[in-house]
This record gives structure tokens, sequence and C-alpha cells, in this order.
């Protein structure tokens, strides 16, 4: 067997296939655009770059050459592997109770959570509403948690801001400052200022609750409301948790030195504690999903038509070998014999002869032998009998009228088979004497 040769056809369908496929990606990656930049509800998403999203702080670790990533799988051990740092902001997908484990476990193990207990507060621009909690006990099973029970909360009063800064689109709500006293505080360090803003803060009294009630809370970032920011140990590791998103933001990396706070979390934690840093995209809403085409393909070849599809496959792999390699030893070319002028008349002559027309042949072979007589006598072709037979007469001395008369009155008139045979023979050897005098 030879080896795999594909025809001009066969390549040319490739080649086509290849150029749409090429065309088909770019034009998919033209309508559908890699990254997301927005939506109606205030997600602190790193895709988005509108007031809430946090692309921002995102982009700014990443130009700080931190190892910065997006962690879009369910929380488990494997997927926080390499993480050293998560942030984990404002969870809208609850997490389930094997994700609180390996959480905990994690922590507990020697790594940081940077967290925003969630929900989110809904769409902008209106006005927050106070979430409604519902009690661990009476949670129905089936529904993940949002870490909000991990903490107590007070609502912040709208007197409570110190400034008033304008009606942005992120909160109607005032802004609350806040200048820290000293900055013996790592995660303080460098910062005069901070701004906050939300409708929520951390109970003063008593922030932690749930698993994390018997733990000493670390207050580093407290305003007239409440406790903005807190740290805590737990295990080997840390969780540092703010009442608020504004300050991560992309419009509040902007305000006072909100942007240096994202820059000490990210120093401090990622020294005591190595690896990526990730932010959790999974539980905004946004899983690592493939595009419809390989989903398809992927839901088509794990489902019950796998064997169908991987025969077809076969089939047609089989099919194309088959067509473009030849099997076996190649077959010598049989030329075909070139047809004789003699086997041409043959066949005219039988197939007038069962037709019965001796009037056309008769037509066509006294044409013939007049053409030619008048070519070896140099006489123009319409030129009359009379003309012709004493043309004949001056050459070889043969008297040829009767014969010419002859020939002529059989086009005119059927005659038989073997008086046109006698006509015939006679023409050829009068042409025969005249070309070769013999």
């Amino acid at each position: 067997m030879g080896r795999l040769a594909l025809s001009r056809a066969d390549r040319l369908l490739l080649g086509i296939v290849l150029v749409t496929a090429v065309l088909g990606a770019l034009v998919t990656w033209l309508i559908l655009p890699p990254e997301k930049v927005g939506a109606t509800e205030r997600l602190p998403s790193t895709f988005f770059n509108v007031a809430s999203g946090t692309k921002a702080a995102y982009e700014v670790l990443e130009r700080l050459n931190y190892p910065v990533g997006r962690l879009r799988h369910r929380i488990d051990a494997e997927t926080l592997g390499a993480t050293g740092t998560l942030f984990l902001l404002q969870p809208e997908v609850g997490l389930d109770r094997d994700e609180m484990a390996a959480l905990l476990a994690w922590i507990k193990a020697g790594h940081a959570l940077v967290l925003i207990p969630g929900p989110p507060e809904g769409p902008f621009p209106a006005p927050p509403v106070r979430r409604q909690k519902t009690p661990p006990a009476t949670a129905p099973e089936n529904e993940g948690s949002l870490l909000d029970e991990w903490f107590r909360f007070v609502e912040v009063p709208e007197k409570a801001g110190e400034e008033r800064r304008g009606q942005s689109p992120f909160s109607p709500f005032l802004k609350s400052r806040f200048r820290p006293a000293a900055a013996r505080e790592p995660l303080l360090a460098g910062i005069g200022e901070l701004w906050a803003d939300g409708h929520e803060r951390f109970k003063p009294q008593s922030p932690l609750a749930g698993p994390l009630e018997k733990l000493a809370p670390h207050v580093f970032w407290k305003d007239k409301a409440g406790i903005v920011g807190l740290w805590a140990a737990l295990g080997g590791g840390t969780i540092v948790a703010l009442a608020d998103p504004y300050p991560l933001s992309n419009l509040g990396l902007s305000d006072a030195d909100n942007g240096l706070l994202v820059a000490n979390l990210a120093r401090e934690l990622s020294s005591r504690y190595p690896g990526q840093i990730m932010f959790d995209e999974f539980h905004l809403g946004f899983p690592q999903q493939d595009y419809s085409a390989v989903a398809l393909a992927k839901l088509v070849l794990a489902g019950p038509w796998r064997w169908a599809v991987a025969q077809a496959i076969v089939v047609t792999v089989l099919a194309l070998w088959a067509g473009a390699v030849r099997f076996g030893s190649p077959r010598d070319v049989t030329l075909r014999r070139r047809r004789q002028h003699r086997e041409f008349a043959e066949a005219a002559g039988r197939l007038l002869n069962e037709a019965g027309a001796t009037r056309v042949a008769a037509e066509t072979l006294y044409r013939h032998y007049r053409d030619r007589l008048c070519r070896l006598l140099e006489l123009r072709p319409e030129a009359d009998d009379g003309r012709l037979a004493q043309a004949v007469r001056e050459r070889s001395g043969q008297d040829v009228a009767a014969l010419l008369q002859q020939a002529r009155g059989a086009t005119a008139a059927a005659v038989g088979r073997q008086k046109l045979l006698t006509l015939t023979r006679q023409l050829h050897h009068l042409v025969e004497t005249l070309d070769h005098g013999a």
C-alpha cells in the first residue's frame, strides 16, 4: 500500500474547510469580546470596568508584578493549591458545605482570605436595600452561604457621613472619611486618608460571629458608624474583612489613599503567604465555560451518541483514504489501437446497406470521385461532365462520358446494390489510372 496522497479535489476541499474555520473563529472573536465590561448588577468583578467593578485593582496588582489570577472553579483543595491570597468579594453564588469546609481548612493551613461578605447591594443607581439575612439554623440546605453569617452588622445612618461628595452612581449614601491616628498597623503604612461608602458596617462591640466568633479581631479601619476593616488570625492563616466594597472598586480606588490600601494588602499578605493572588469570579457568576461550539462537541461526544460519532469519523477517514490511495501494484496503461480509414468506410457501408440507402451512397461516392478527378485534371469543381470527359480523353485517351452519365443518373434514382458496386469500381479504377498511370 502506498503512502497517503490526496487528490487535487481533496486538497482544494481541505483548503476551503481550513479557511472557513479560521474566518469563523475570527468573526466569532470579533462578535464576542473576550472580556465583559459591566452589568446592571453592582458586582465587584475583575472583568468589569464600570464604577462597581474591580478591574482597576486587578490591573494595578498585575503591573506591580504580583502573580494575580482569576479563580473560576469551585473552591476545593485542588483549585486553591497554588493560591496564597484569595479575594472573595461579595459572592453572589453561595458556597456549599464542602466549599466552606475546604476554605476554612485552607486558611488554617497558612493562607490569607480578603473577604467582603455578600451579597451585592443590587442594581445601581437605585438606592441600596438592607439585605435580609436568614439565620443559619433556618437556612435551606440547598442554599449556599454568602459568608455574612460570619459577622454582625450595623446599618449606617445617612448623617454618619462627614462630607457629601455628590450623588455618585455607586451609592446615594454619604461617604465616610477616615484618618488613621497612627501608622503602626502594617496595612495602613503610608496612608493619610481613606474613603468608604455603603450602608453597613461591622458591629463595633462584637463584629465576628459563626465559626469566627471565638477569634480576636484586630480593627485597622473604623469610623463613626462602625468598623470598616478588620483582620483576624485563624490557625496559621489570616482573614481580612471589609464591610464596604467601595475602597477596592474602580470608582473608589482613586479616592484618597484607597489605592495604597490595595497595594498594602497585596504586599503584606503575599510576603507572609507566598503564592498567587487570586480573585474569585466563580461565586460572582462567571465560571470557566467553553465556547458554544466546543460545549456542543463535548456534549455530543460525552453523551449516548459518542459511539455513533466515532464510527462516522472512522468511516469518513477510511473513505478519504480509499479515495486517495490505490491498494496493490499499479496497473499498466492499455493503449487502444488506432482506427483505420477502411474500418470507418466499412462501418459506413454496412450502415447504408442495412438502411437500403443506395441513393445516399451513390450521391456520396459520385461527389467523392468527381472531386478527385477535378483535382487530378486541374479543373474547377463546378466543371460540367462534358468538359470533364474531354479532359480525361486528352489525358488518357479513355471515353468516360457514358460512365459519368450513369453515375449522375444513380444519384437521381435508386439503383441496385450490385449496379452501384460496379459503377464505384469503374470510377475507382479511372481515378487510380489517372493518379498512378496504371
